[in-house]
């Protein structure tokens, strides 16, 4: 039996209030999906063992930070930024400010931590058929504009896709951080 090489990364999720962060988080670390909506205080704080089938001989651990959305809980932020390896983006694509609000996202973070691997994520697809405000198209095009791992189109409430990102999400630190394995 061979012994796994430990890693643990803090990933930064990152958006505008209510686009679903908080659900997305407890989706992949905890395959549970609420209705109600809670506001994020600060932060919320979960941590995910992650499995990938290339690394076999890695034990990945992510501490998933979740960052209150609002405004007015923009001065402190700044702080839960500190020591992330990497941004998850996320937008609803019903709500199209949710979107160009992206830009403001990505400045708030790279003020404290400088450029980082990301992933985008537009959030509440399962809600895009009658309600989508922002395409796929889009989504795809702000990612490479941000140079991010991808751009997935998730449900915090089936987990569609959100496994997906998580692991490009991984694949990116560990192409960032240069594993020599």
């Amino acid at each position: 039996m061979s012994i796994k090489k430990a890693l643990i990364y803090k990933v930064v999720v990152i958006g505008d209030g209510g686009v679903g962060k908080t659900s997305l988080v407890l989706q992949y670390t905890e395959k549970k999906f609420t209705e109600q909506y809670v506001m994020t205080i600060g932060s919320n704080f979960a941590i995910k063992k992650v499995e990938i089938p290339e690394y076999p001989d890695l034990e990945i651990r992510l501490q998933l930070w979740d960052l209150a959305g609002q405004r007015h809980f923009s001065f402190v932020r700044p702080p839960f930024y500190r020591g992330a390896a990497a941004l998850m983006y996320v937008f609803d694509v019903t709500r199209r400010s949710s979107f160009t609000n992206l830009p403001n996202w990505k400045e708030e973070a790279e003020k404290v931590i400088g450029q980082k691997p990301s992933v985008m994520l537009g959030n509440k697809i399962d809600l895009a058929q009658d309600y989508r405000e922002v395409g796929t198209e889009e989504g795809r095009a702000i990612s490479e504009e941000y140079n991010s791992g991808g751009y997935f189109e998730t449900s915090a409430k089936t987990g569609g896709n959100i496994k997906e990102a998580f692991k490009s999400l991984v694949l990116a630190i560990l192409k960032k951080v240069n594993l020599e394995l």
